[in-house]
Formats: C-alpha cells, sequence, structure tokens
C-alpha cells in the first residue's frame, strides 16, 4: 500500500510531466488581484478625511466666490487621481477601466440630464421662491460666485474637470478597492456614503441662520453618487459616469437651478 502523502513516481522519460494540482487559496493571474480589508480601509479612509479636509477649506464663508475655493479642491483631486492611475496601471486593470467606447458621451448626457431635471424638481419641493430653506440655494451659489458674472464660463469649465477628476477617484480607487473585501454592492452604497460624509463640514459652512444646516451637498452627494456607481456596475467601466458627474456638475454652475 502506498502512503497518502507519499510523494507521486518520477514519471518516465519522454512522458509528459503530471499537472500539479491547484493550489485552491491561489490567485488566478488573469484577475486582478483583490483589496485586503486593510488596504481598503485605509484608501477609503485617507480619501474620505483628505476630500473633508479640502472641502472644509473650498467652501469656508470667507472664500465664497475667490479661485482659490476651486483651484483647493481641483489640486488635491489631481493628485488623487494619478494615484487612482497608477494604483489601477499595477493592478493591471487601467486599461479596461478607462477604455472609451461609443455611447460613452451620450449615455453621460443622459444621466446628467435626468438628474438636473430631479435637482430642479426638489429643489422647487424643498426650498420654493419665499420659503426660509431658500437660503440654502442662496449660500451654495454665493460660494460659487455671482451666477451672471462672465467668469462664469472659466468657473464651468473648472467645476467639469474636477467633477470628472472626482469620479476616477471615489469610482475607480474607492469603490474599486472596497469591492475585494465587500463585494459590489456594499463597496458601491459605501463608497457613496464616504462621499456624502466627505461633504458633511458644507452642512455648517453654508448653513442659514434661518434654515438652519444646509443638507443640499451632502443629499445630492449621497443621492448621485449612487447613480454614478450604479453606472459603473452597469458598463464595467468609469468614462460614462465620468461624464455623467462632469456634465451634471456644469450643468448646475453654468444653468444654476436658482437664480437671485
Amino acid at each position: 500500500m502506498i502512503p497518502a502523502d507519499a510523494a507521486p513516481p518520477p514519471a518516465a522519460p519522454g512522458s509528459p510531466l503530471p499537472a500539479r494540482p491547484r493550489d485552491p487559496g491561489a490567485t488566478d493571474p488573469r484577475e486582478p488581484p483583490r483589496a485586503s480589508r486593510r488596504e481598503a480601509a485605509l484608501i477609503a479612509a485617507s480619501v474620505t478625511a483628505g476630500v473633508a479636509l479640502a472641502v472644509s477649506y473650498a467652501f469656508h464663508p470667507d472664500r465664497a466666490g475667490a479661485p482659490g475655493m476651486l483651484a483647493a479642491l481641483g489640486a488635491l483631486y489631481a493628485v488623487l487621481a494619478a494615484a487612482t492611475v497608477m494604483w489601477l496601471r499595477r493592478r493591471g486593470e487601467l486599461r479596461a477601466a478607462l477604455r472609451p467606447l461609443s455611447g460613452d458621451l451620450a449615455r453621460g448626457a443622459f444621466v446628467a440630464a435626468v438628474l438636473y431635471g430631479l435637482a430642479m424638481a426638489v429643489q422647487l419641493a424643498l426650498a420654493p421662491r419665499g420659503s426660509p430653506r431658500e437660503g440654502w440655494l442662496f449660500r451654495l451659489y454665493l460660494q460659487l460666485g455671482d451666477p451672471s458674472a462672465d467668469a462664469r464660463v472659466f468657473v464651468g469649465a473648472v467645476v467639469f474637470v474636477v467633477a470628472a477628476l472626482e469620479e476616477i477617484v471615489w469610482r475607480g480607487l474607492v469603490m474599486r478597492a472596497l469591492e475585494g473585501p465587500f463585494g459590489p454592492v456594499t463597496a458601491w452604497l459605501l463608497s457613496s456614503a464616504l462621499f456624502a460624509a466627505a461633504h458633511v463640514p458644507t452642512l455648517f459652512l453654508l448653513g442659514d441662520p434661518l434654515a438652519g444646516p444646509n443638507p443640499l451637498l451632502v443629499a445630492a452627494g449621497l443621492g448621485c453618487s449612487i447613480v454614478w456607481g450604479r453606472v459603473v456596475h452597469r458598463t464595467g467601466r468609469l468614462p460614462p459616469a465620468i461624464f455623467a458627474h462632469a456634465f451634471f456638475s456644469w450643468a448646475i454652475v453654468s444653468f444654476p437651478i436658482w437664480r437671485p
């Protein structure tokens, strides 16, 4: 009788080598490596904290309408987007994640148009003309500058770029990292919640003396992030969601849903 743990007999000369048994714990080299729970938590916490600090700086009332407001957010997201690209490249996912296809622009524009229509409906229901909550919209657009100013075109262009970078970071890095230890659905919802949490400082920075804390950016961040994350899941790529996020943010600035 041959013991169960005995080594297999050597193969005869010229005969094919026997296949080695597959290690069930080994990673399939054809699949991207899964982020560990520790790596995912570090990425998610770092991005959320960094963005929250930049939001606190950008949306401080002292910087209302100032160029440095958007510059701070843009600089942070440029660094984070570069880190995201390197992270995806190291994992072998860069080309698949950012590969553009025909129809991406149209899909993004359609999603942005739907979200813009919903934003207008929410504004009419939540903060109609003459209500104290109208102050929330006033504070938000005051922070972005005069809606009728000539520089509005430039501000809209900068917002478009910053929004595109946001999508690369939050869906390409945070959500993708969380998918490893938590699965796609939990990662989708958790990354959306973290995106909203990063905007919590605006509750108080954009608050109104009569209406109280301003929930607009937090609520919009959560709702829109859920939609953009779903777009990434449906398409398996970032470009449609990048266009959706960028077009929506640009439209909110260039075609304000509220004017004084």
